[in-house]
């Protein structure tokens, strides 16, 4: 059974050959500051480049770069000056560059410094294109699988003007041997000025539930790094989706093959269609009377 994370501090945490990555936005302490530095090119070119120079220290979460207001005396008013954030998915990662501690840009060379001062953010959940790449880097192309175990539309909640759906779905890593549910809901406007605008709602609101179900269901892995190199996974199961998931949706329609007849019962029901509500409940008065 996966251990929950989030609790008793897990054998991971007290073992320093061991990391955990939870599939999740990283925290802030997570993140590595360049400094003034020239670059004459462009600014995607200048994330590109960074990336091709960080990312052997591990995966990226993002990449921030930022054109000077000021420029440093020693670089000359005629150059471009730069600054750059870049966070890592892994603490150890993140220590491994801070100790490097320079990297070469633009044929010149940029200090790896700690960020100074870190917010204190809760731990989110990633965009599904990025917590799809990060699942894929360490355990591979293809490495899960989905389905959706449920969709439904959720008429309880939704307004005249809205459309909302709810939907289930599994992931599972099967090499692993895991799997993760995950809940979502989508919401979208309800055009009703033709039936191609109405299926069209009806698409985008089942497509927003599918996506925000999808980012659920990955946000509860937690990725395991072992001293020796080895990753493992287990699966967060501290998390708490909106609802809870009957089985019996599945199947919301039941199949009667037999009904049996009792010719008593209808002869006895046929006797009280034209009996009065006062009868009736002397009737039901003298029955109590004789059981007690």
């Amino acid at each position: 059974m996966a251990p929950e994370y989030g609790g008793p501090p897990a054998p991971a945490e007290l073992n320093p050959d061991i990391e955990v990555i939870p599939v999740r936005c990283p925290p802030d302490d997570h993140e590595v500051r360049l400094p003034s530095f020239k670059w004459t090119g462009t600014q995607e070119h200048l994330e590109m480049e960074i990336e091709k120079k960080l990312s052997h220290y591990g995966p990226i979460y993002r990449i921030s770069v930022f054109r000077s207001s000021c420029q440093k005396p020693f670089m000359g008013d005629d150059e471009d000056t730069w600054f750059a954030y870049v966070s890592f998915y892994s603490a150890q990662d993140y220590q491994k560059a801070v100790s490097d501690g320079v990297i070469s840009l633009g044929g010149s060379q940029v200090f790896i410094k700690r960020k100074r001062r870190n917010r204190l953010s809760d731990c989110v959940q990633l965009p599904l294109n990025k917590a799809q790449d990060l699942m894929s880097h360490f355990f591979g192309f293809n490495c899960w699988t989905s389905e959706v175990i449920h969709m439904e539309r959720d008429t309880d909640v939704e307004s005249t003007s809205i459309l909302r759906f709810v939907c289930l779905v599994r992931i599972r890593l099967p090499k692993e041997g895991l799997f993760s549910d995950g809940v979502g809901v989508g919401e979208a406007p309800l055009n009703t000025d033709s039936p191609l605008s109405r299926g069209c709602s009806f698409a985008c609101a089942q497509k927003f539930a599918f996506y925000s179900a999808m980012k659920t269901a990955f946000s509860k892995f937690i990725i395991i790094r072992l001293g020796n190199g080895k990753i493992t996974a287990e699966v967060d199961t501290s998390q708490c989706d909106p609802f809870l998931y009957d089985s019996a949706l599945d199947h919301p329609v039941v199949k009667v093959s037999e009904i049996p007849y009792d010719p008593e019962a209808e002869e006895y029901s046929e006797l009280l269609q034209g009996i009065s509500e006062e009868e009736l409940n002397c009737l039901l008065d003298a029955s109590v009377t004789e059981e007690l």
